[in-house]
């Protein structure tokens, strides 16, 4: 940890870092605003969504997940979602990847991180009813200062198990990891499983049951008619069923967490 510092300034100096805010903090609220001001003098802000449902960490470690390597090096990503601090679960900051996350350390790091953070520095615990607004100024200042070594303590990343697909023989078991403002449904089977499990195999996709299934992954949203259900491998290569022109979540009752299973058969 000697020569934390300088690393922590080395990214900082030597790109154009920003701070990004990850919260569910609708903006008819003033939380949001709140925060927004008091870090307008350390460092250009962004916006990646005060969407994210209620208490839904998962929902914002996804999103997340998926944006923070399009901004700058040395960028500095705020989690703000069901982030009330404890001395068990203290705010804190992660240098991982180049980058910077501050959230509250319970297990989300490593939903966040495909491997260990270079470190995690814990900031000092303040009681409040929005005592996040003061640490997450706290965490930014310290790094935009130079000050981190200072005004943290080292801490250990505390982890959770992040869910992953089940893969016998003959079928996939996935589920639901997220649904996007259209009502697609994200699940956490990537190209690569489909394809191992698979071996080029004819297959069934299942949702809620044995009654709706698909027989094909696309390419693009175009291949099928307005109103049919469609698979493909999005941008992120994770398998994800949407309606065409319509809403998947409302059409087929599909929610975060329900199951998708694939089941593979040799040509009949």
């Amino acid at each position: 940890m000697t020569n934390q510092k300088h690393v922590a300034n080395d990214y900082l100096c030597n790109c154009m870092a920003v701070v990004t805010i990850t919260s569910d903090w609708n903006k008819r609220d003033y939380y949001a605003a709140a925060l927004e001001g008091s870090l307008l003098n350390l460092a250009p802000l962004y916006e990646i969504t005060h969407q994210v449902a209620p208490f839904d960490v998962q929902m914002g470690v996804f999103v997340l997940r998926q944006t923070y390597k399009y901004f700058p090096p040395g960028s500095i990503h705020i989690l703000a979602v069901q982030a009330g601090a404890t001395d068990q679960m203290p705010m804190s900051v992660a240098l991982y990847d180049g980058h910077y996350f501050i959230t509250v350390n319970d297990g989300r790091f490593s939903l966040l991180f495909d491997n260990r953070p270079e470190w995690i520095r814990a900031i000092v615990h303040k009681e409040g009813t929005f005592s996040e607004l003061d640490l997450y100024v706290k965490a930014i200042r310290a790094l935009v200062e130079g000050g981190l070594d200072e005004r943290t303590l080292p801490a250990e990343m505390k982890t959770e198990v992040r869910p992953a697909p089940v893969a016998e023989k003959d079928f996939i078991l996935g589920q639901v990891i997220y649904i996007d403002s259209y009502g697609n449904a994200i699940t956490n089977i990537t190209r690569t499983l489909f394809q191992k499990a698979g071996t080029g195999r004819n297959f069934r996709i299942f949702l809620q049951g044995p009654y709706t299934r698909i027989e094909k992954i696309s390419n693009h949203y175009s291949e099928v008619r307005p109103g049919q259900l469609i698979a493909l491998f999005n941008s992120i290569d994770c398998l994800e069923i949407a309606v065409y022109m319509g809403n998947l979540s409302v059409l087929e009752n599909i929610a975060v967490y329900d199951e998708i299973q694939i089941q593979f058969y040799n040509h009949e």
